[in-house]
C-alpha cells in the first residue's frame, strides 16, 4: 500500500485501532442482524408460497364439489376399466344407466370425481388432494394421523391447518387442510351421521415442495454470500476511510501544534515555545550538572531599516537573518524569535568559550550576507549577548537577564559584536 495512504502509526494509534475495531464490530453486528432476518424469512416465504398454492387447490376443489352437486353428479361412460360406485349403491342410489345402443354410464359424485382428478394431478406434478372424514362412506377417505389432528382442531373452531414436513429420507411436502361444514350437498349422503353446520370432514391437499426448497436454499446461499460481501465491503471501506480521516486529522493537529509553537514570519520557534524549552534545558542542565549557554541576538539599527525601506523590507531582513541563524546553529540548539528583531539561541552542553565562538560565527555569517528583495540590497549586522549557567542561578530567568545585559553592553560598545556577561 502507498506510504501516503498508510503512513507510519502516530502516537495514539492504539486508541484509533480500538475505535475502529468497535466501529467495525457495530457495523458487522448490524449487517448480521439484517441478513439474519432475511435468512430467517426464507422459510416463511417458502411456507407462504406453498400455502398460497394449496389454498388455490382447496378453492378449486370446493368449486368442483359444488359444481358436481349442482348437476346431481356427472355421468361418465363405463369403459376402459370405469366401474360403478359401490358406495352409492349401499345408500340406495343407482349410479349406473344403460342407453340405447348398448352404451353404459355411471355417475361420478364429487368425492369420486375429486379422487380421480387427484390421481391425474399426482401423475402430472405430484400434487394430490382428497376429501377426508372421520365417518367416511369410502374407507379410502379415512384420515391419516396428521389429518386426524387437523380435524380435531377444526372441531375446536380452527379455520385451516397447515404444516411443512421435512423428512431426511423423503422430499419435503406441504400439507394443507380446510374444514368441510355439512350443507345440503353433504347431507344427501351423510344425513345419518351429521347435521347442518357440523364439521363433516376436510379438504386435504399435499404439495411436494422440493423445487421450492431448492430455490430457498439457493436464496439462503445468496443471502450468506451477500452478507459476507457487504460486511467485507463496509468494514474495509469504513476502516480505510476512517483511518485516512484520522491520519488527516493527526496531520492537522501536528500543523496546529506547529503553528502554536512557530513564529509565523520567520518559521523559528515563537517566544512561548522558546521560553518553555529554556525552562526544560535549564532543569535538565541543573539535574545532570551539564553546561548550558544562551545567546541573545538583536538586529542592529532595525528601526532605521523599517523607517528607510518600509516594514515589508524589514520582514525580508528578519526572515533572512532567521534562516542564516538556523543554518549556522547545531541541530540540537534551540533557535527562536523572542521579540520584534530579537532572537535567542539555547546551546545545551556548550561551555561559555564554545558559546562565544558560536556567537562570533553567527555574527560573521550575517555580516557577510547580502539581504535583498529584488529591488534593493543591504548588509545587516547583529549584536549578541552571551552567558552560561552558573552556581547561584536559581531560575532560567536569571540567565536570560544576564544575557540581555551583555547584549545591552554590545550595543553600547558599538554594535556588531558579541559580549559575554
Amino acid at each position: 500500500m502507498s506510504p501516503k495512504l498508510w503512513p507510519k502509526p502516530f502516537q495514539y494509534v492504539e486508541h484509533v485501532k480500538l475505535f475502529l475495531f468497535s466501529l467495525c464490530l457495530i457495523i458487522a453486528l448490524a449487517v448480521i442482524t439484517i441478513f439474519s432476518y432475511l435468512y430467517g424469512r426464507t422459510d416463511d416465504i417458502m411456507f407462504q408460497r406453498a400455502r398460497e398454492q394449496a389454498v388455490i387447490y382447496a378453492d378449486l376443489i370446493n368449486h368442483l364439489k359444488l359444481w358436481n352437486f349442482d348437476y346431481g353428479g356427472v355421468y361418465v361412460e363405463m369403459k376402459d376399466g370405469v366401474e360403478g360406485n359401490a358406495y352409492l349403491k349401499r345408500l340406495g342410489i343407482k349410479p349406473d344407466i344403460r342407453c340405447e345402443g348398448g352404451r353404459s354410464f355411471t355417475v361420478r359424485n364429487h368425492a369420486i370425481m375429486i379422487k380421480e382428478i387427484s390421481r391425474r394431478s399426482e401423475q402430472y406434478d405430484g400434487i394430490r388432494f382428497r376429501i377426508v372424514s372421520l365417518l367416511p362412506l369410502d374407507p379410502g377417505n379415512l384420515p391419516d394421523p396428521l389429518e386426524k389432528e387437523a380435524l380435531s382442531k377444526f372441531q375446536q373452531g380452527n379455520k385451516e391447518f397447515s404444516r411443512l414436513l421435512k423428512n431426511p429420507d423423503e422430499p419435503p411436502v406441504f400439507r394443507y387442510l380446510r374444514p368441510l361444514v355439512a350443507d345440503q350437498s353433504c347431507l344427501e349422503c351423510h344425513r345419518q351421521s351429521y347435521g347442518p353446520g357440523d364439521v363433516i370432514g376436510a379438504v386435504s391437499v399435499t404439495i411436494p415442495i422440493g423445487h421450492i426448497a431448492a430455490e430457498t436454499e439457493t436464496s439462503r446461499a445468496i443471502i450468506l454470500l451477500a452478507a459476507f460481501l457487504t460486511i467485507g465491503f463496509l468494514i474495509g471501506s469504513t476502516y480505510l476511510l476512517t483511518w485516512r480521516f484520522v491520519i488527516r486529522l493527526d496531520d492537522t493537529q501536528k500543523q496546529l501544534k506547529k503553528l502554536a509553537s512557530t513564529d509565523e514570519l520567520t518559521g523559528l520557534r515563537n517566544r512561548r515555545h522558546t521560553m518553555r524549552r529554556l525552562e526544560e534545558e535549564y532543569d535538565r542542565a541543573v539535574r545532570l550538572g551539564e553546561p548550558l549557554c544562551l545567546i541573545i541576538l538583536d538586529v542592529d539599527r532595525f528601526k532605521g531599516i523599517n523607517d528607510r525601506y518600509g516594514h515589508p523590507f524589514g520582514d525580508v531582513v528578519l526572515k533572512s537573518v532567521a534562516a542564516r541563524l538556523l543554518e549556522t546553529s547545531r541541530s540540537y540548539d534551540v533557535v527562536g524569535r523572542i521579540g520584534g528583531e530579537e532572537f535567542l539561541v539555547i546551546t545545551p552542553g556548550a561551555a561559555l568559550k564554545e558559546a562565544m565562538a558560536h556567537a562570533e560565527r553567527l555574527l560573521a555569517t550575517i555580516r557577510g550576507a547580502v539581504v535583498g528583495d529584488g529591488e534593493r540590497e543591504i548588509f545587516v549586522t547583529l549584536s549578541a549577548g552571551v552567558t552560561d549557567l552558573r552556581e547561584g542561578d536559581s531560575t532560567a530567568v536569571a540567565l536570560l537577564k544576564r544575557a540581555d545585559r551583555a547584549l545591552y553592553r554590545a550595543k553600547q560598545e558599538g554594535r556588531d559584536r558579541a559580549i559575554a556577561g
